[in-house]
């Protein structure tokens, strides 16, 4: 998948594509050459992207799990048979391992057209096109897994094979009657077939005739048969048989060659369709998996979901036994998130990304319902990616060299997502640039999400406000100390679901609550609260 086009490098790891990639690589070799050539879905392609998202759903829903995967182990199963097509396509001569390739191929699309809960009238019409060459290559089938070049290929392939039998055979008997003569001569009962050891002491006078010595030592000889004349000459009727035998296989495969060559545009087609099928089962049991719905793709650049869930996310907490809190969003235009930390603010603009990009691929979305647009392109500004500028500018400074070069693409239609921008200076010059920033993109007319611990961003800008719902209760700090345990407090006492706000309300203590139940000293939370309060 060409994440590259619609995300960079940051964007791309705040949103851990890395993980979404994996999630929906196809299992063969044809299906991972369709991935990396699937590319997103522009503004103005919403049709195309709405059928893609209803052919993914619609076999999500009729095509059992358990189908789903033989399907895939199907095409795992295929091996890769485009060279040995294109070698046949260019007149080479195929070996018995090509013609297996070839034949595997043939089986894999005929177990998948039988899997498919409707029939693919593409398929079915390659495999009937190429029903003359699965059949030419049935009769050299050995087993599950095995191809031989058969009698049946080629009379003149049998009759040779016959001729060559019959000549080792004349061979052989030739060399045991030699062997039988020298056993006699050195007064044993046999010779071995091939080298055998002469003791010297056994030796008496010269070697009988019929003996070639290899290799002599003090103790032995280390000898084998010398050909006489009968068995030379029907050693070489034997070498003029196997002559004749691969001159015939070489007629047969030129034959059976010609046949493949003659299916090669057509077996490139099925091997093009099962990567596309390799492709669509991947997405099929990716919207299975994670319980996936057909969003609503809409003319107009915005991301509405309700119990929306950023996956990569969820799965890790499935992991460890822990439970995924849903979220609900009605983003169009500029809006502001706020909340204390640890509230799920970073995790709530994930997931509109990346729900946005499933979308951009004409795919399911993890969420009860959802209603989006496509973009040209969804860029990530804040916590959450790597650096690259390195030690020549400060963290700001980095941070503001970003939004200069993201506001200058020229992207028409862009998600922007903005993770605690200008963090890093002054809360009162933060605030400020946070108020222009919000102003200039409602100007320019783009959608952004932006996630702040300031106070006012959006009262002085005029943007929508929402808020993560933050603590329920203050939850006790766990009396052993340890981390894992203040964590698991901490987030069942989080309520994670976003809310609009009108009016700027003030937030309850939430990061000193925070801070208490993380262990910090006592003396100094209770000191923090006065100050808070205005006691300090």
């Amino acid at each position: 998948m060409n994440f590259e086009a619609l995300a960079d490098a940051r964007t791309r790891a705040a949103l851990a594509l890395n993980w979404l990639r994996a999630e929906l690589e196809p299992v063969g070799e044809y299906g991972r050459r369709a991935f990396d050539e699937l590319i997103p879905f522009s503004p103005g392609q919403e049709s195309k992207a709405r059928e893609r998202v209803a052919r993914i759903t619609r076999l999500a829903e009729t095509l059992d799990p358990s189908r789903v995967d033989a399907i895939r182990d199907a095409l795992r199963a295929a091996p890769d048979a485009a060279a040995a097509i294109a070698r046949a396509a260019m007149g080479d001569v195929l070996a018995d391992a090509n013609l297996l390739e070839v034949q595997r191929v043939l089986d894999a699309a005929a177990r998948i057209g039988g899997l498919l809960a409707e029939p693919d009238g593409t398929l079915r019409a390659l495999m009937h096109d190429l029903a003359d060459l699965a059949a030419a290559l049935e009769r050299g089938r050995r087993g599950k897994f095995g191809f031989y070049l058969a009698d049946a290929y080629d009379p003149a392939l049998a009759r040779a094979r016959i001729a060559a039998d019959d000549a080792q055979a004349q061979y052989d008997a030739a060399r045991a009657r030699l062997a039988a003569r020298v056993a006699k001569s050195l007064n044993r009962d046999e010779i071995a077939a091939g080298e055998f050891i002469l003791m010297r002491a056994d030796l008496h006078g010269s070697l009988p005739a019929g003996i070639h010595v290899v290799r002599e030592a003090p103790t032995y000889l280390l000898c084998e048969l010398e050909h006489d004349e009968a068995a030379l000459s029907a050693l070489e009727g034997r070498d003029r048989a196997d002559v004749a035998v691969a001159e015939a296989e070489e007629s047969a495969r030129t034959k059976l060659g010609a046949i493949v060559r003659a299916h090669a545009r057509t077996f490139e087609l099925l091997l093009q369709r099962l990567g596309s099928l390799d492709l669509t089962m991947a997405q099929v049991r990716f919207a299975q998996r994670f319980a996936c719905v057909a969003p609503e793709i809409v003319d107009r650049p915005a991301v509405t979901y309700t119990d929306a869930r950023f996956l990569p996310l969820a799965a890790q907490l499935e992991r460890e036994g822990r439970t995924y809190e849903p979220i609900a969003l009605d983003l169009n235009g500029v809006a502001v998130l706020t909340g204390p930390n640890m509230g799920g603010k970073s995790v709530a603009l994930r997931t509109t990304g990346f729900i946005a990009l499933l979308v951009a691929f004409g795919l399911p979305v993890p969420a009860r319902d959802a209603r989006v647009g496509l973009f040209d392109e969804i860029a990530w500004l804040g916590i959450g990616t790597d650096e690259t500028a390195g030690g020549l500018l400060s963290s700001f400074a980095q941070e503001v060299v970003r939004l200069r070069d993201l506001l200058a693409r020229p992207a028409p239609r862009m998600l922007l997502l903005v993770d605690e921008f200008a963090r890093t200076t002054t809360p009162h010059e933060g605030k400020a640039l946070l108020v222009a920033l919000v102003r200039a993109l409602r100007e320019r007319g783009r959608v952004a999400f932006i996630a702040t611990h300031l106070a006012g961003i959006a009262e002085a800008s005029g943007a929508r406000h929402f808020a993560v719902r933050g603590l329920r209760n203050i939850p006790l700090a766990p009396q052993s100390g340890d981390l894992a345990e203040a964590l698991a407090a901490l987030a069942a006492s989080m309520e994670y679901a976003i809310a609009e706000v009108t009016g700027e309300r003030q937030r309850p203590a939430d990061a000193i609550a925070l801070a208490q139940l993380l262990g910090l000293d006592a003396a100094l939370i209770a000191e923090a609260r006065r100050a808070l309060d205005g006691e300090g």
